[in-house]
């Protein structure tokens, strides 16, 4: 069995660093928020390394800390102009005149990254170019800002989208085995069963 390991941003955002296989020193890194130093540091500790950095979608508290990462990141270019340009979206949430520069490092496909043990789903709702991982041999999905245990990401911010988000609970969530478990990007996980039993926004969102 591997190893997750979870950093709580202060932007509440979770990052996690995922070692699917503890006789192996490869690791992945699940966004990069504001503050991604404490899990750059665990994977430096413990010798690790990066085999991706993978990200869930672009707004900034998933994506600020990308010119902090040595790794490849691996991004849905649907959402690559969010993460380059975090300006606007700093502003609206912070309500201050934050200066931070447009990323101009390198953003790769996600949808080129080739694993045979990580399976890549497009769920846009909460952004367009929103995904979910799972880790096939640890039984895991890292949804980001899509689905969480106790709630839905939002819809109203930009390229969001309520019909896609619907789309993406029905034709993508809901065909996830049951006893995955899922690690949000904010909050504590949950399996897939408890979530579908207990989540009253994501029920809304289910085609009766």
């Amino acid at each position: 069995m591997g190893n997750i390991e979870t950093f709580t941003s202060f932007t509440t955002s979770n990052c996690y660093v995922v070692t699917p296989d503890n006789n192996s020193d490869i690791c992945y890194i699940i966004d990069l928020p504001p503050d991604v130093e404490p899990a750059l540091e665990y994977v430096k500790n413990n010798n690790l390394s990066i085999g991706g950095c993978l990200l869930t979608h672009g707004h900034f508290d998933h994506s600020l800390g990308m010119e902090k990462v040595d790794g490849k990141i691996y991004i849905n270019l649907d959402d690559e102009f969010l993460a380059r340009n975090p300006q606007e979206q700093l502003s609206a949430f912070t309500n201050s005149e934050l200066e931070v520069q447009e990323y101009t490092g390198e953003l790769n496909d996600i949808f080129t990254y080739k694993n045979k043990n990580i399976s890549i789903y497009s769920n846009p709702g909460h952004t367009k170019g929103s995904v979910s991982y799972e880790f096939k041999n640890l039984g895991v999905v890292f949804t980001g800002d899509f689905v969480f245990a106790e709630g839905i990401g939002r819809t109203d911010l930009y390229s969001g989208s309520t019909s896609e988000m619907k789309e993406s609970i029905n034709n993508i969530f809901l065909t996830f085995n049951k006893d995955l478990e899922v690690f949000p990007g904010h909050g504590n996980t949950d399996t897939v069963k408890n979530i579908l039993n207990y989540n009253s926004y994501l029920k809304e969102f289910i085609n009766g």
